[in-house]
């Protein structure tokens, strides 16, 4: 009778095993979501991290290192689209020509340029495990994209039509700074 009871409580536990893991997995949660998770509990902008990391398909199955290089390569996709964005608005009437926003746009193009080239350096750095040099240049890269915002508030009454562009980039690299922290 007690070996009946022992054989039942066992199966009974892992039909529940088996089960939870399949609801889980319905659900899209699972150890890879933990580790996103855990990762983005470590910085600043919690749901930016979690909303950025799970939207690229090879984070589903990456560890730290590799969730510290996807990190990157989002701050470099949106730095490339801050840098077409702010094209298409040197083109824009009050922001073309000789007018002081033209010249504020044209610094932001210049500023977005060499970040996204700190972004890939640090791409670099980051394979060869110099997490020291990454967060020079990630560092870097946050201080372009204050400079661009700064231009604008240089001129009384006049709105930067990059400021959310230019904080969520530095949410981004925030996030790459945190996410390398943890690798040493």
């Amino acid at each position: 009778m007690e070996a009946c009871r022992a054989s039942s409580s066992l199966s009974l536990y892992l039909l529940f095993s088996f089960s939870f893991a399949f609801f889980m997995a319905a659900l899209g949660l699972s150890d890879d979501t933990d580790v996103i998770s855990s990762t983005c509990n470590h910085t600043l902008y919690f749901d930016v991290c979690m909303s950025t990391l799970t939207s690229r398909p090879s984070s589903r199955r990456a560890d730290v290192h590799a969730l510290a290089a996807i990190s990157l390569d989002v701050g470099i996709t949106h730095a490339k689209a801050t840098i077409s964005y702010a094209r298409s608005l040197s083109k824009q009437k009050g922001f073309a020509g000789g007018t002081y926003a033209s010249g504020c746009i044209a610094d932001c193009l210049e500023e977005y340029k060499e970040a996204v080239q700190s972004l890939h350096d640090s791409t670099g750095a980051l394979r060869r495990g110099s997490y020291d040099t990454v967060n020079a240049l990630v560092s870097g890269a946050m201080t372009n994209s204050d400079a661009c915002e700064s231009a604008f508030g240089e001129k009384p009454g006049l709105q930067s039509p990059l400021t959310e562009r230019n904080d969520f980039f530095f949410k981004l690299c925030s996030n790459s700074l945190a996410i390398t922290n943890l690798l040493g």
